[in-house]
This record gives structure tokens, C-alpha cells and sequence, in this order.
């Protein structure tokens, strides 16, 4: 990679965690690439250069936050533990509501700006072809030690369970934001339990 290109991967990063801000902070709706623009300290141009519009710019954090949220997390489990490499990626994912929640805030508030546009986040090509990769490789782990039927049963598992929790602290999420982003220990408390509440019925299995 020449100096040039770096420079390029730098302002792309630069453009995405400062309208990822923006987005958070103001909502998708009201945010515009002069402002996206002005903030990341780059000229109208150079975001154009980038990003067609600001459907696209916020589609692809989108896309970048789940491969940040699922894409790497989801790998971390071992089908000869599966029980204790589930319990490791729900804490993975508590973890990320407690140092990262603009991800999982932008998750909820880019399904409603997409609502608004009558369009389905779960039908943006990036969104499937990440998904459909994270599964092939899922499916593609070296298990020789566990039946196909064991395997199916622990990615159906795997699958309800993380999308359960993550659906919990987004919701958290959102209502810490909409009371001015304060975070009780009641709140951290009702994480845990309900964490633990997910374990206890993937432990009855």
C-alpha cells in the first residue's frame, strides 16, 4: 500500500467514526454530508469522492458495525465447549454495550432510518453476503469430534441466543440514551440476570 492509499484508508476512517458520531448523536435524519463533511474536516469533494450520499456513507458502518459486533465475536465458539464458549460471547457482547454502546445504538437507530425509507436493512447485499460468510465459515470449523446433527443443533443455538441478548441491550441501550446516558447498577444488574437467564435455558438443553 503506497502513501497515497494509506492516506485514503485514513479519511475513509476519518468520514466513518465522524458520522458515526454524528448519527448517534443527532439521528441519521438530521445529519447531511456538509456536516459530516465540516466535522471530519475534509471538503464536500473528498466525501463525495468517497460516498455517493449519505444512504450509502450509513449503510456501510452499518455493515462494518455488525462484522465488528457478530463477524468476530461469533468465532470464538468452540463446538467441543459449547456451553462455556456461549457464556464467553454473551459477556464478549455485555463488554461491548459497556465501552462501545454507539454500535449497538446505531444498530437500532439505522433499522428505523431505514424503515423510513420503506427498505430492509436485512436486504442490502453487504448485509447478506457478511452473513452468509460468517455462517460458511462457522459451518466450515474443523469439529471432527461433533455429529452434523450436534453442529446444526449448537448453530441454531448460538443463533437465537446471541440475537436474543443482542435485541435485550439494544433495547437497554436506547433507554439509557432517551434518560441522557445514564447507567445504573441497577441496569448493569438486570444485564447480568438477563444474561444468566439465557444461560439457564441453554444449560435445560
Amino acid at each position: 500500500m503506497n502513501l497515497r492509499e494509506k492516506q485514503m484508508k485514513l479519511t475513509k476512517e476519518i468520514i466513518k467514526d465522524t458520522a458515526l458520531g454524528l448519527f448517534c448523536a443527532q439521528g441519521i435524519e438530521r445529519t447531511d454530508m456538509a456536516q459530516i463533511a465540516e466535522k471530519a474536516g475534509v471538503s464536500r469533494r473528498t466525501l463525495y469522492h468517497h460516498y455517493k450520499d449519505k444512504e450509502e456513507l450509513a449503510a456501510q458502518i452499518y455493515v462494518l458495525n455488525l462484522e465488528q459486533m457478530f463477524g468476530q465475536l461469533l468465532f470464538d465458539f468452540d463446538f467441543a465447549q459449547p456451553v462455556q464458549s456461549l457464556e464467553k460471547i454473551l459477556d464478549q457482547y455485555l463488554a461491548l454495550k459497556d465501552h462501545q454502546e454507539s454500535l449497538i445504538y446505531y444498530d437500532a437507530i439505522f433499522g428505523v432510518y431505514y424503515s423510513t425509507l420503506s427498505k430492509n436493512p436485512a436486504e442490502l447485499p453487504d448485509f447478506r453476503k457478511a452473513m452468509e460468510g460468517w455462517y460458511s465459515r462457522l459451518i466450515r470449523l474443523d469439529t471432527a469430534s461433533v455429529t452434523p446433527e450436534e453442529k446444526n443443533k449448537w448453530l441454531d443455538i448460538l443463533q437465537k441466543s446471541t440475537h436474543l441478548y443482542f435485541m435485550y441491550l439494544q433495547k437497554a441501550v436506547i433507554l439509557t440514551h432517551q434518560r441522557g446516558g445514564l447507567v445504573t447498577e441497577e441496569d448493569q444488574a438486570a444485564d447480568r440476570q438477563f444474561r444468566d437467564f439465557i444461560m439457564s435455558g441453554v444449560r435445560a438443553t
